[in-house]
């Protein structure tokens, strides 16, 4: 072959190699690529997935969205207060977590938790510390329609708090949640004429208890027909209106029936009359400001997230709730004072 040949052989087969691992790293370059995007992609998704459950643990807190940006449904009650609404979250840890930090509904939600808390601890401190060492002849009746009135109270703050807080859930919830408030709205009303009808009527059972039986069919039948889908949609509100108005004013009716009896002097002192015309007040003036939407209809997002009508509203009837509490301590006091003469003896 001679050295020509041999030299021609050796160089075309270094050629020859060196283009095949040439090939040969071509094709791997790819693939090493490949694999590193790979490596990257699963390290980033991990990555992802980890933000992600970092995010839905601390993502409990719900934005804050203004009027326009709610869902519809979220639209339907006062539209003069214009931001720090909770968007739909769906989610019920979301709702509570909502607690923790400042919106247009913390003052309603906190004003009934507190309230619920204090109609908790009064009978408690009433009936451990007050009453024995003050009223050895007080009856399982005093301290049963007192506590029927201070249990009513404790659980209809305590409704409006929870509605208060998951009503920015769903939907359904809002409806549902709503429901339940006007149930402990009912359950206050029927609740706080207990003591009234019987501090009223102490020496005509006949007449108590008619009282008592007419107010509950009444207040069973606004009861039954909050349940009722139409009864929440926004245009039935004068006959939500309506409903809870003649149930208002029925528990009107047995004062002035002992008025009427009495004289206002008698039954102010047996009943304690001032102070529950002081609860007719304060219950009225939250009303007016809330039906009317003041102050926020006057000074725009100057009221949104403190002293709105709504939260008005809901501070009056705690002030109401109080003042009635010391209307009931009144008669009471004085159904075992000295100057009351009993039944047997009129």
């Amino acid at each position: 072959m001679g050295l020509r040949g041999a030299f021609s052989t050796g160089v075309g087969a270094a050629l020859m190699r060196r283009k095949s691992s040439d090939v040969a790293d071509d094709t791997a370059a790819p693939a090493a690529a490949t694999g590193i995007v790979n490596a990257v992609g699963v390290r980033q998704g991990k990555s992802v997935a980890l933000l992600q459950r970092r995010g839905q643990r601390q993502g409990d807190r719900i934005p804050l969205r203004s009027w326009g940006q709610l869902e519809v449904w979220q639209q339907e009650d006062n539209h003069l207060i214009e931001t720090g609404y909770r968007s739909a979250t769906g989610s019920l840890s979301a709702c509570i977590s909502s607690l923790t930090y400042i919106h247009n509904e913390t003052v309603n939600i906190y004003s009934h938790i507190i309230g619920s808390a204090i109609f908790i601890v009064i009978p408690v401190y009433l009936f451990k510390n007050e009453i024995p060492p003050r009223y050895a002849v007080a009856t399982w009746a005093d301290v049963g329609v007192c506590l029927t009135y201070f249990v009513g109270v404790a659980i209809c703050f305590g409704l409006s708090a929870i509605y208060h807080t998951v009503m920015c859930h769903s939907r359904s919830i809002d409806l549902f949640g709503a429901q339940l408030d006007f149930q402990g709205v009912i359950l206050l009303m029927w609740s706080a004429t207990i003591p009234l009808v019987f501090y009223g009527f102490r020496c005509d059972s006949t007449l108590r208890y008619a009282y008592w039986t007419m107010l509950s069919i009444l207040a069973a039948v606004c009861s039954m027909s909050t349940f009722h889908s139409r009864f929440q949609e926004p245009f039935l509100r004068p006959v939500r209106a309506a409903t809870f108005g003649s149930l208002g004013l029925f528990t009107m009716v047995p004062v002035c029936h002992g008025l009427y009896e009495n004289g206002w002097h008698t039954h102010n002192q047996q009943n304690g009359t001032t102070w529950v015309l002081i609860t007719l007040a304060l219950n009225i003036l939250g009303a007016t400001a809330y039906a009317l939407k003041i102050p926020e209809r006057w000074y725009r997002r100057s009221f949104d997230i403190f002293g709105a009508s709504h939260q008005v509203f809901h501070v009056m009837v705690v002030f109401a709730a109080l003042t009635y509490t010391k209307g009931i301590l009144h008669a009471f006091d004085f159904a075992h004072s000295h100057d009351y003469i009993p039944c047997s003896m009129r």
